[in-house]
């Protein structure tokens, strides 16, 4: 989240790329989820089932691909004035907000997993789905919803044209994939899945 901007903009100045407050301001964002998750990693215990579910997840998703390509590209075009729109530091500031509401979103969410392993032991949930606490109460994916929000608030905060279209093809996938966890789950849980499913909704509280 860090590493592919840098290297977009031109490793030859990393003084450029930190001389505006917002590029700044992102790359502490990133710094501290960074910080963030590895202490959460580092005192999640240990679950029977956590090899399976780390095989899962080395599968590939086209989600996170187009996620890099936006941040390359914002990041290369905002160096170079490629398919960017005029300086206004108050706009690059609101998209470092949402970029910071995506980070604590994913904070909240990976807290509310860790202290439930933690709590329940051997007896937790094996899917951080399942939750009906923090953000997991009001929506099933919130680390999709954080991915939309780090794409939308880098694509503004780089003041990127390509950036905010790239989001396009994000939605699609992202909606493609909700889907298809849903319906993967709905196979999986079939006991506590409908009313887990009428409860919440995907990403957007209330809404989907």
């Amino acid at each position: 989240m860090l590493g592919l901007p840098l290297i977009a903009w031109g490793l030859a100045d990393l003084a450029g790329f930190f001389s505006n407050p917002v590029r700044v301001a992102i790359a502490v964002i990133v710094l501290v989820l960074a910080l963030a998750q590895a202490w959460m990693i580092y005192v999640t215990p240990r679950q029977p089932n956590q090899a399976k579910a780390e095989v899962r997840s080395t599968r590939l998703k086209w989600h996170a691909t187009l996620f890099e390509i936006l941040l390359i590209l914002a990041a290369f075009g905002d160096r170079r004035d490629i398919l960017t729109w005029d300086e206004n530091q108050l706009v690059r500031w609101l998209g470092a907000g949402i970029y910071l509401m995506g980070a604590i979103l994913a904070i909240w969410a990976g807290l509310t997993w860790v202290n439930h392993l933690r709590r329940e032991g051997v007896s937790a949930d094996d899917n951080p789905v399942l939750l009906c606490e923090g953000p997991f109460r009001w929506i099933r994916y919130p680390t999709l919803l954080c991915l939309f929000l780090y794409s939308l608030g880098f694509a503004i905060a780089f003041r990127s044209w390509i950036g905010l279209a790239l989001l396009v093809p994000l939605i699609a996938v992202v909606v493609n994939r909700t889907g298809k966890l849903d319906r993967d789950f709905a196979e999986q849980y079939r006991v506590a899945w409908p009313l887990r499913s009428y409860r919440s909704k995907r990403i957007i509280p209330f809404l989907y």
